[in-house]
């Protein structure tokens, strides 16, 4: 088997499935029943002060929120129970068997992932170009959530397929992607409440602490910066200047390649007897220090 026939093959079996299309409708069906509440809630207002780039401002910032953490949740579903899965089933001997590589395996269980996420970004682009009506966005801002999007999505399906190498069971590496995705979202917010705003502000951009730099909500408020909520775009990001949206960018790409070489490493069976190997050899040096100390003592 190639990568060509695994990741066709992959398709098929995803796109075949009906849940596959109800799953697409769903999300349409979500994000313009959000958009058209929030036009008819905005229209009243707007035929009295005429101002209806306000209103399409408000909806793109609905759906682009909606839409963020719509793809932070489905896409992990896709790749969390690609390579356990195939163990469970029973099916993952026979493709280490067969010509395909680990990094054939590991791509193309992603790439099959990562294309039913895309199509559900794909599928929305017709209800974001209805803000062009309104005005209040330009489609340079649009194109930069849309990079930041694609980027999340390959970021979720990459921790997902990490999972999947990383535990046995698929339910439990299910849970364990959806937790360290819920970590990622909320501590950073938990600590900017809890700790001084004074002594976490970078030079640049005072009301953004560099740690929020790598979160999804602030890169894309920093495309457009809805209602001046967080200050100036840019910030320091080693000796230069950049936006906050860029940063994240760097960020999640070295994220995406992080997790990727792990699941490499880990999908092949030396590398996870020599991680269980340097696990046992580290429990036996502690004991061993352990049981010094007390003859010691």
């Amino acid at each position: 088997m190639t990568f060509t026939a695994l990741l066709i093959k992959e398709m098929r079996l995803r796109m075949r499935r009906e849940r596959t299309i109800w799953l697409i409708v769903a999300y349409i069906l979500l994000l313009g029943l959000l958009g058209w509440l929030n036009v008819s809630v905005s229209s009243a207002g707007a035929n009295n002060s005429g101002n209806w780039g306000n209103i399409g401002l408000g909806l793109y910032s609905l759906l682009l929120i909606v839409q963020l953490f719509l793809i932070l949740f489905i896409t992990p579903a896709f790749t969390s129970t690609a390579i356990n899965g195939e163990k469970e089933r029973q099916t993952f001997d026979l493709l280490l068997c067969s010509n395909l590589s680990s990094t054939a395996l590991i791509t193309g269980k992603w790439l099959a992932g990562l294309i039913n996420a895309l199509l559900l970004i794909a599928a929305s682009i017709p209800i974001f170009s209805l803000v062009f009506f309104f005005g209040g966005v330009s489609p340079i801002q649009a194109l930069e959530a849309l990079l930041i999007f694609v980027l999340t999505a390959m970021l979720a399906a990459s921790l997902g397929i990490f999972c999947s190498t990383l535990v046995a069971r698929p339910a439990i590496s299910t849970a364990l992607s959806y937790v360290l995705l819920l970590l990622w979202l909320g501590l950073p917010v938990l600590l900017a409440i809890i700790v001084p705003q004074s002594t976490h502000s970078t030079m640049a951009s005072p009301d953004i602490p560099v740690y929020l730099n790598w979160h999804p909500v602030m890169a894309l408020l920093s495309t457009y910066n809805y209602g001046g909520i967080i200050g100036n775009n840019a910030t320091m990001f080693g000796p230069f200047i950049m936006p906050i949206w860029q940063v994240y960018c760097i960020f999640s790409s070295m994220a995406i390649l992080f997790f990727i070489a792990l699941s490499l490493w880990l999908v092949k069976p030396q590398g996870w007897n020599r991680l269980k190997q340097r696990l046992h050899k580290n429990h036996s040096l502690n004991e061993k220090h352990e049981t010094k100390a007390s003859v010691t003592a």
